[in-house]
């Protein structure tokens, strides 16, 4: 802090408005600068015994550091910190102060299977290589999240023209070799384009995610898609997921499992159905692909395992629930499982039922879970099996107690005789390893006589009885 004394004209010449102070006696503050040196200073008027004013005492502190302090801090808010690129607040900036044509978002391909093998160091040298990649290209791109980039388009141009722009560029960087620690990478990517003014960002992002699914290098965002309107369906979704927990309105339904030697039901599988506020019950493949996306799952799969325990342990028959890979990889929700079981005295008649086409790829994690509950006497089925790549392998390596054979080669093993065929060698399999076997959407009389006849041990489906409520 220093002191001056200045007389009003020098003061004048500093742009002050010294008429403004001198009349109200009040002094103001300026932000000044004199060779990189920023000061706030405080203007004074110094009256005499006349009550004129005969100078202007100013106050003077250097705020160099604290300004560039804020300019660093509005810095790290606006750039990324490890390839110096502005970030997605700045894109969002840009946006809406300059109004582009065209957005594109690159997102590179497989990043995290580099991440992965080489390192996160390896990663983090690839995103700054592509960085200084795209600028050579000609573009200003931003960093937008972890292996995405941006780049804005100000120019009027056609959708064709920019086609050929984005392609040209995508081609490019096929032919592109990144050496980083001696390892030569190559980089592929997909885009998401989206063009015109009206929320570009989103529909582009939108556009990319197209692009992954169909695995194609371009998608521009069609307004047909109608794509933000599934966004707004599956927020109102989720909430209508979150208040249905909320007020109990997750329940569950029981199909019998019927043991075809006998015709008895020896078996029950769990179904989750949600109530909605008007009391239409709602199928589980119309708000669990959502729960899957959001932190509501596990708690659906919570309240399952819940109701039907405590259901069960006041009945004798077997019964079965549904858990997802998601679940297994989830500590505190294998934590919850095991205490529910022993719990309720249910460990030695509950089956847990794994989606074979979900994809059992981690099996360490897998046959950990599988050790631990049939320490306890619990069971295991793998269910959807004779779908996509079934792959016998798993029923090896996994212990499993029940091959459920999957709906689609049931439906039509009466007059498929592919169908049949594939049938009778998982029975055959199941046979050999000491597996029983469960026919899914056995429908009626005729299938029934077929799986029979072939020596499948269950039939669950219509013919043998619905899902319905059970009683305690």
């Amino acid at each position: 802090m220093c002191l001056q004394f200045f007389s009003p004209e020098l003061a004048q010449q500093r742009r002050i408005n010294v008429e403004e102070t001198f009349t109200t006696g009040i002094g103001i503050d300026v932000e000044d600068s004199r060779e990189d040196i920023f000061f706030s200073t405080n203007y004074y008027p110094v009256f005499d015994k006349n009550n004129h004013v005969v100078s202007v005492a100013v106050f003077a502190r250097d705020i160099t550091e604290q300004k560039r302090s804020n300019e660093r801090i509005q810095h790290l808010l606006t750039f990324d910190s490890l390839t110096g690129l502005p970030n997605r607040q700045r894109l969002l900036q840009d946006l809406e102060e300059h109004q582009p044509s065209g957005c594109a978002i690159f997102n590179i391909d497989n990043f995290k299977e580099i991440n992965d093998f080489f390192g996160i160091a390896v990663g983090d040298t690839l995103l700054c290589l592509v960085s200084e990649w795209f600028k050579t290209m000609g573009f200003s791109p931003y960093r937008i999240g972890g292996d995405e980039f941006a780049i804005l388009f100000y120019v009027t141009i056609t959708q064709d023209n920019l086609y050929s722009r984005i392609t040209a560029l995508i081609s490019a960087l096929d032919e592109e070799r990144f050496l980083v620690e001696n390892e030569t990478l190559d980089v592929h990517m997909s885009t998401g384009v989206a063009m015109g003014t009206h929320k570009l960002l989103t529909r582009a992002d939108i556009a990319l995610h197209r692009a992954k699914e169909q695995k194609i290098p371009l998608a521009f965002y069609k307004e047909s898609e109608n794509v933000e309107k599934q966004y707004h369906n599956n927020i109102a979704m989720a909430s209508t997921i979150r208040k249905a927990l909320a007020e109990g309105r997750i329940v569950c339904h029981y199909q019998p499992i019927v043991n075809i030697s006998t015709g008895k039901i020896e078996k029950y599988e769990t179904l989750v159905r949600m109530i909605d506020e008007d009391g239409t019950i709602i199928m589980p493949l119309q708000f669990l692909p959502i729960a899957k996306k959001t932190k509501l799952y596990s708690r659906i799969t919570k309240e399952v395992i819940h109701q039907a325990c405590h259901l069960f342990s006041n009945r004798t028959e077997e019964f079965s629930v549904n858990i997802s890979i998601y679940d297994i990889h989830n500590p505190s929700m294998v934590e919850e499982i095991i205490a529910t079981i022993i719990q309720t005295g249910t460990a030695s008649r509950i089956v847990f039922e794994v989606l074979e086409s979900e994809g059992i790829e981690n099996y360490q994690e897998m046959t950990q879970f599988i050790s631990k509950i049939k320490a306890l006497g619990a069971k295991i089925a793998i269910d959807d099996f004779g779908t996509g790549y079934s792959n016998f392998e798993h029923i090896l390596k996994l212990d499993v107690d029940y091959i459920k054979v999957d709906g689609s080669l049931i439906q039509k093993i009466t007059d498929n005789q592919r169908n049949r065929i594939i049938v009778e060698t998982i029975v055959d399999f199941a046979q050999k390893v000491g597996a029983k076997t469960i026919a899914e959407f056995v429908s009626d009389e005729a299938i029934y006589s077929a799986v029979k006849e072939i020596g499948v041990d269950y039939s669950q489906g219509y013919y043998t009885g619905k899902p319905a409520p059970l009683l305690n």
